[in-house]
C-alpha cells in the first residue's frame, strides 16, 4: 500500500481522537519527513485538519472526523436512510462532506458537540438532546413516516433503536394492538437490527427505510406505521449554534439547495444510492413511503412531542424550533 494511503487509512480509523503526528512514523515505518510531506500535501488538498497541541506537536485528523466546526468547510451528519433523499443532493450540490452514522444518538450527539455542522436524524432525539444541550437549533422538518416493522415471530421479542422515532412507534404499535407482554432489544445501527431479525433472535424489528423495502423484498411480513398509527412525524434537520456562527454562509447556501429540491420531484436516485450504498431501484421504490418537505405548525409539533410522551414546555420548543430560519 502507498504511504499516503497507509496514513489516510491510519486517520480514518482514528476517528475523532486523531493521531499525534509524532507517532505516525512508527505506527506505519515510515521515515519522518516523509510523513511530513504527505501531510503537508494532503493538509492543502483539504483531506486533514492539523493542529498545534504543544510547542512542537501536532495532533492530525481526517476532515471529516475534526471534533469542531472548521471555517469554509460544511460537514453534514445523516443516518443510512434514503429519509434523506434531498439532504443528501443538497449536500452534493454545495461540496459538503457527508458523514454517515449508524446510531441516531451518536449523531445528534455530533451535532450538538459541534462534531458536524449540521445533522438529520428522528425528531424526538433531537428534540430531548436539545432542550438539554442547548447547543443546536432545529430548522427543518425532513418528512414524515417511512418507518415500520417486519416481522417473523409472535413471541415478542422486537428490535429497534433507543431514544428514536422507531422506539416511540413501536411502543404505540404494541400499545394499538393490545401487546401486553413482549420485550424491547435495542441496537446500535440497523444492519445488526437485521443481523438479529435473520439469525432468528427477535421476532420482529422497528425500522426506516430502506430497509423496510429490502426486507419486504426478502419475503418478511411488513406493516407500516402509518397504516395503524397514522401520519407522523420522522426525522428533523439541526444546526450547531457555534457552527452558524462560523459558517453562517455555507449553511445558509445549504438551506437554499435544500428548499429548491423540496419545490422539485428529483429523479437523481443514483446519485443518493451511491452515498448511502443501496441498490438504485430500492432507493426509488422505498421513497413512495414518505411525504417530504414539510411545513408544520408549532401546534402539530408539541401535540406530537406532547403525544410521544415527551413532558416539555411549549417555551422550551419554541426555542429550539426555528422553522422560520434560512427560507
Amino acid at each position: 500500500m502507498r504511504a499516503d494511503k497507509k496514513i489516510l487509512y491510519l486517520l480514518q480509523s482514528s476517528g475523532e481522537k486523531g493521531v499525534l503526528q509524532s507517532e505516525i512514523p512508527e505506527i506505519l515505518d515510515l521515515s519522518k519527513s516523509t510523513v511530513s510531506e504527505i501531510l503537508h500535501a494532503l493538509e492543502s488538498e483539504g483531506k486533514i485538519i492539523r493542529e498545534k497541541v504543544s510547542t512542537k506537536s501536532f495532533r492530525v485528523w481526517m476532515t471529516e472526523n475534526y471534533p469542531n466546526p472548521i471555517p469554509g468547510v460544511l460537514r453534514i451528519g445523516i443516518l443510512k436512510s434514503t429519509e434523506y433523499f434531498y439532504v443528501i443532493l443538497s449536500a452534493l450540490k454545495c461540496g459538503a462532506l457527508i458523514r454517515l452514522f449508524d446510531d441516531p444518538v451518536d449523531l445528534t450527539r455530533a451535532v450538538s458537540q459541534g462534531k458536524v455542522d449540521i445533522a438529520a436524524s428522528p425528531i424526538l432525539t433531537q428534540t430531548m438532546m436539545g432542550i438539554l444541550m442547548k447547543t443546536f437549533r432545529i430548522v427543518r422538518i425532513v418528512a414524515k413516516n417511512g418507518s415500520g416493522l417486519a416481522l417473523r415471530g409472535e413471541n415478542g421479542i422486537y428490535g429497534t433503536t433507543e431514544i428514536s422515532t422507531m422506539d416511540r412507534n413501536l411502543r404505540k404499535y404494541l400499545s394499538k394492538i393490545g401487546k401486553k407482554r413482549f420485550r424491547i432489544t435495542y441496537f446500535n445501527s440497523p444492519e445488526s437490527i437485521v443481523d438479529n431479525l435473520k439469525k432468528g433472535l427477535i421476532d420482529g424489528v422497528a425500522i426506516w427505510e430502506p430497509y423496510l423495502t429490502i426486507l419486504r423484498r426478502q419475503g418478511y411480513r411488513v406493516e407500516y406505521f402509518r397504516d395503524i398509527l397514522g401520519d407522523h412525524f420522522c426525522c428533523s434537520i439541526c444546526v450547531n449554534n457555534e457552527s452558524l456562527r462560523i459558517n453562517g454562509e455555507f449553511i445558509q447556501e445549504f438551506f437554499e439547495e435544500y428548499d429548491t429540491y423540496c419545490k422539485q420531484n428529483s429523479d437523481e436516485y443514483r446519485k443518493v444510492a451511491e452515498v448511502l450504498d443501496f441498490d438504485e431501484d430500492v432507493v426509488r421504490e422505498s421513497l413512495k413511503s414518505y411525504s417530504f418537505c414539510l411545513t408544520p405548525d408549532m401546534d402539530e409539533i408539541i401535540d406530537y412531542i406532547k403525544d410521544s410522551g415527551l413532558e416539555v414546555s411549549r417555551e422550551s420548543i419554541s426555542k429550539l424550533f426555528k422553522l422560520d430560519s434560512f427560507t
